[in-house]
């Protein structure tokens, strides 16, 4: 059987100067940096991150797959705590650990949970999985970052899809007390983590090192000269320092401050915020797509604010306003942007040949979760779909329930069609192929019987006798 490399050498020779790639899982990394706290995992490694004096290996298995391996594997017990007072309460806040399975996790939504609690949320993997890169572990206050080492042509046009989930959420819980007797009076606790992950490119001069700020920042604010795609999973109010206009729930929104330092405010902002649940444990696959024209069959769901104006005009003949489109789950399959806007990447960003570094940040606050990506694909424009693909080589599903979606539309299905799956019907859906025959228990010795098929009825045209 042909190896990886021998696979992928084949579009290469066919068609020159492409820069495809893909990763179906992160067991091989050949050809990525990792920076901050991001590392590789197959969730069962187990570094502890608590100890001063640098990382301990849990398991004793670590160092046979390199310095990074697993250290972002450990859920957080570091507890933080808050006190504060009020003319009628005294409170305690506690941000800690939500214990795996725990007994008490069970009764947070029916007894303790307050305004912000996440219904839907999971632990991470116990067991051994396929390698990911977790961008941060389940520890306050970190950030990590993963790109790609070369640069990518991105001015002409790109389509990349990416797998991730998120898990390990922290708890807070507050304690309320009568101030004047020191009676406990209540307790509510919401489990919920932050901050969330980005997908950056970029051309600032820290190339394929770049890291951005922790919290808030999601891993890229500080990063120059780039464009962030950001799937926010906290929600910051403004403040006097912080101009943000973040909508509660999970949240995918468009950033650039053009060559200058990214930032995740408002005043980044090119566009509106789309709400769509990211961070409830499940695989997710999303999509960004940029095209060098402007494609009105994504108008209805285009956005844009007075900070995208300086970027929606021509910049010469192979430098027109284009148009970046964002998918996410069903929607990838339905060709339905969650979020598109009308762009200019040439005036956007200051590249050199139109290439930019790829890849992903994420942060942790006071509050935290693990970020993992576990699959990415990367296609120049227009490469994505060609026959010279082997489609079983870049299997997308192996952990997620909308392997239908991705947009390679040369696989064969079942029947001849495509999937027969009845959760997630596509545009490939098979009709029924069975084939027509006799009842087999009308059959006569002779093997023939006079009547008509038992779906006859539908062959016959209305009004003609029989």
């Amino acid at each position: 059987m042909p190896s990886l490399s021998s696979l992928l050498v084949l579009p290469l020779l066919l068609v020159p100067s492409t820069s495809d790639f893909v990763f179906p899982d992160f067991n091989k990394t050949t050809g990525l940096v990792l920076n901050g706290l991001a590392s590789t995992t197959s969730c069962l490694v187990g570094i502890d991150l608590i100890e001063e004096a640098g990382f301990k290996d849990a398991g004793g298995t670590a160092e046979a797959f390199g310095d990074v391996h697993g250290r972002a594997d450990n859920f957080s017990d570091s507890k933080f705590e808050q006190n504060g007072e009020k003319s009628t309460m005294q409170t305690k806040r506690t941000v800690e650990v939500n214990e795996p399975n725990g007994t008490f996790t069970e009764e947070i939504a029916s007894t303790y949970s307050t305004f912000g609690h996440r219904d839907g949320f999971a632990t991470a993997k116990s067991e051994r999985c396929s390698g990911r890169v977790r961008l941060t572990p389940s520890t306050a206050s970190t950030v990590g970052s993963v790109f790609y080492s070369k640069r990518l042509p991105v001015q002409q046009g790109f389509d990349t899809m990416f797998e991730f989930a998120v898990s390990d959420h922290s708890r807070t819980c507050s304690e309320h007390m009568d101030p004047s007797f020191g009676l406990k009076h209540h307790t509510s606790c919401a489990v919920h983590g932050g901050d969330g992950m980005a997908f950056v490119i970029h051309g600032d001069d820290d190339g394929s090192e770049a890291i951005g700020g922790e919290g808030v920042e999601l891993g890229y604010g500080g990063i120059r000269n780039g464009l962030a795609v950001e799937f926010d999973m906290w929600a910051n109010v403004p403040s006097v320092s912080v101009a943000n206009d973040d909508i509660f729930f999970d949240h995918i929104s468009v950033h650039s401050n053009g060559a200058n330092a990214l930032t995740s405010d408002s005043t980044s902002s090119l566009g509106a915020s789309r709400a769509h649940d990211m961070a409830d444990g499940r695989v997710h696959i999303a999509r960004v797509l940029y095209l060098p024209y402007i494609e009105p069959k994504y108008f209805d769901v285009m956005s844009a604010n007075e900070n995208l104006i300086p970027y929606i005009k021509d910049n010469g003949e192979t430098k027109r306003v284009g148009t970046l489109a964002i998918f996410v789950d069903k929607g990838i399959e339905a060709d339905t942007p969650i979020l598109a806007l009308p762009i200019n990447l040439s005036l956007l960003l200051n590249l050199n040949q139109g290439l930019a570094y790829a890849g992903f940040t994420a942060s942790t606050g006071e509050k935290w979760e693990k970020h993992d990506l576990l699959s990415w694909q990367w296609c120049d424009f227009g490469r994505c779909d060609r026959e010279t693909r082997d489609s079983n080589l870049f299997d997308y599903h192996q952990q997620s329930q909308f392997y239908t979606a991705r947009h390679d539309f040369n696989r064969p299905g079942m029947g001849y069609g495509g999937s027969q799956e009845e959760e997630l019907p596509t545009k490939q859906s098979s009709p029924d192929t069975e084939p027509w025959g006799r009842d087999s228990n009308s059959r006569t010795a002779s093997g023939y019987v006079n009547e008509l098929y038992e779906k006859s009825s539908s062959q016959v045209p209305p009004n003609t006798p029989n």
